[in-house]
C-alpha cells in the first residue's frame, strides 16, 4: 500500500509551522498521531542514567513516568539505536520477539498495565551521549510497513523542523525575547526564578551538566536547586518535575 501523501504532508507541514521549541513537542506529537493513528505519542529524552524525561500525549498517570525513567535504558528500540546508531523508524517487533518483550521489567511494570503491545520510534538530533526520540504506542495491531515508511519519509523534515525550532528559540534567547523552556507557571508553586529556570531546562531534556554549562553554574548547584524545587513541587524525580512543567504549560491534562 502506498504512503498516504496527504497524511505525510499534514505531518511535515505541522512540524515546519512550529517556530519555537516550547510548542514543538505537543504540536508534533498530536500531528504524528493524526498521521499514524496511535493510542499514545511521546517525546522521550534519554541521557546517561538517570537523566530521563518523557512527555506523553494523551498523558498517563504520573507514577508511570517514574517507572519509565527507571527502565527506559532496557527498551529494545533504545538498545538497537544505541548499538547501531540508526535512528530510522523501528518497531519493537523489528528487533525482539513478543516473548522477549514481555519478559522485560519495562513491559511488566509499564506497558502491560497500560495495555501497550506495539511501538514504533525514531530519533531526532541530540547531544553526544543522549537520545531524543518520538515514540508511537498501540494497544492492538502492530504498525504496518506503510506506516513505517511514512514516518521514514517524514523524519528528515521533522529533524530539520526541530533544528529550526532550536535555532529560532536560541536566537530569541540571545536577544532577550524568549524565556527558558517551557514557560510554565512554576513560580505559582513557590519556586524561585532560578529554581524554575532549572526545572524548565530539565523539562527540555537537558542533563545537570548541560544546565550547568548553559546557566554558568556548577552541577552541584544545579542539583541543589533541583532538590529545593522537588520539595516545593511535591515530587521526587526529574520526570515528575518535568511533567508538572509541561502540564502547567498547557500541553496536556
Amino acid at each position: 500500500m502506498p504512503v498516504d501523501s496527504d497524511a505525510l504532508l499534514d505531518l511535515v507541514g505541522e512540524a515546519y509551522a512550529v517556530l519555537d521549541l516550547e510548542s514543538f513537542a505537543p504540536r508534533v506529537l498530536d500531528a504524528a498521531r493524526a498521521a499514524v493513528p496511535a493510542d499514545w505519542a511521546s517525546l522521550n529524552a534519554l541521557g546517561p542514567e538517570p537523566n530521563v524525561v518523557s512527555i506523553a500525549v494523551p498523558p498517563v498517570p504520573l507514577h508511570f513516568y517514574d517507572v519509565y525513567a527507571k527502565h527506559a535504558h532496557e527498551h529494545p528500540i533504545v538498545k538497537h539505536m544505541q548499538r547501531t546508531g540508526d535512528g530510522a523508524p523501528t518497531r519493537i517487533s523489528d528487533v525482539v520477539d513478543q516473548q522477549t518483550f514481555h519478559g522485560l521489567a519495562l513491559y511488566r511494570e509499564l506497558y502491560a498495565p497500560l495495555g501497550i503491545e506495539h511501538q514504533i520510534a525514531f530519533s531526532l538530533p541530540a547531544p553526544a551521549g543522549h537520545m531524543l526520540a518520538i515514540v508511537l504506542s498501540r494497544q492492538s495491531e502492530d504498525f504496518s510497513d506503510t506506516e513505517r515508511d511514512l514516518l521514514a519519509r517524514a523524519r528528515p523534515h521533522l529533524i530539520q523542523a526541530y533544528r529550526n525550532a532550536l535555532e529560532h528559540t536560541a536566537l530569541l534567547r540571545q536577544v532577550g525575547l524568549a524565556p527558558a523552556l517551557p514557560p510554565a507557571d512554576l513560580p505559582a508553586y513557590g519556586l524561585t526564578e532560578r529554581e524554575a529556570a532549572v526545572v524548565r531546562r530539565v523539562a527540555s531534556g537537558l542533563s545537570n551538566r548541560d544546565i550547568a554549562e548553559e546557566m554558568g553554574l556548577s552541577a552541584r548547584t544545579i542539583q541543589k536547586h533541583l532538590e529545593h524545587a522537588y520539595r516545593k513541587l511535591g515530587v521526587s524525580t526529574r520526570s515528575e518535575a518535568a511533567r508538572i512543567a509541561w502540564r502547567s504549560n498547557g500541553s496536556s491534562d
